[in-house]
């Protein structure tokens, strides 16, 4: 349920965006990398929640400059043989070098600026870009079965999903059920990626068993996704 109070003032969030920069600038720490991702999506929903299309495109290209580091940190938090690892540690060292370079651009601080010049989403804007939100997860919900590749279908549930995820939390709502569901999505997503990589490499016979122990435990998470999924269902626009 919606709390009647305000928003969370977005300084929450930007005050967090600027230290996780900082760290990212001088550390490339997969933690600082991390919160600075989950600090430029809140903000990003908060603009949305607001109707303002400025700035979120700048979110958006702060994300994607950190998520090829992103994955490789969480595929590298796995448990795997040395040869795997250390194909994922140079990976990390030259998206790293590339990040860096794009956390030294001017537009990061007129990114900064600029969002603390915004003013509060006015509380009808709130409440109508909420219902959008979930209309958008029951939709991508229902389009799970609909002949398109059900990796692709899942992945953009989980994208919806936690937007409406950050959205009820700047009201104040109790999201548990919700992160669920996304953190069963998240697992399946990094299985994902590593596939996708492992795949890239299928010259390398050395990965044929890393291969398949990958696609069992996708299949795995795939069920227990979709099953939570239908559990949840139903009771979305409760949310």
């Amino acid at each position: 349920m919606l709390k009647s109070s305000p928003l969370l003032p977005a300084n929450t969030w930007l005050d967090e965006l600027v230290r996780q920069i900082e760290r990212v600038r001088s550390s490339m720490d997969p933690e600082a990398v991390h919160r600075m991702r989950v600090s430029a999506g809140r903000l990003s929903v908060w603009l949305e929640l607001g109707a303002r299309r400025a700035l979120r495109d700048d979110l958006r290209h702060l994300r994607r400059a950190a998520a090829a580091v992103r994955d490789l940190d969480v595929l590298s938090a796995r448990e795997c043989d040395s040869a795997w690892a250390e194909t994922l540690r140079q990976e990390r060292a030259e998206e790293s070098a590339r990040l860096r370079t794009a956390m030294e651009s001017h537009s990061v601080e007129a990114l900064i600026d600029g969002l603390s010049l915004v003013p509060e989403p006015d509380a009808v804007c709130v409440r109508s870009a909420i219902q959008r939100f979930k209309r958008r997860v029951q939709r991508a919900g229902d389009r799970l079965d609909d002949g398109e590749g059900r990796e692709r279908a899942l992945h953009r549930l989980r994208r919806r999903l936690r937007r409406l995820r950050y959205a009820l939390e700047w009201m104040g709502a109790e999201t548990a059920e919700l992160r669920d569901l996304q953190e069963h999505l998240g697992g399946l997503n990094d299985l994902a990626v590593e596939a996708e990589k492992l795949e890239a490499r299928s010259g390398d016979f050395a990965l044929e068993s890393r291969r398949q122990s990958v696609r069992h435990e996708m299949d795995e998470r795939r069920e227990k996704a979709l099953a939570a999924w239908r559990e949840l269902r139903p009771r979305i626009g409760e949310f």
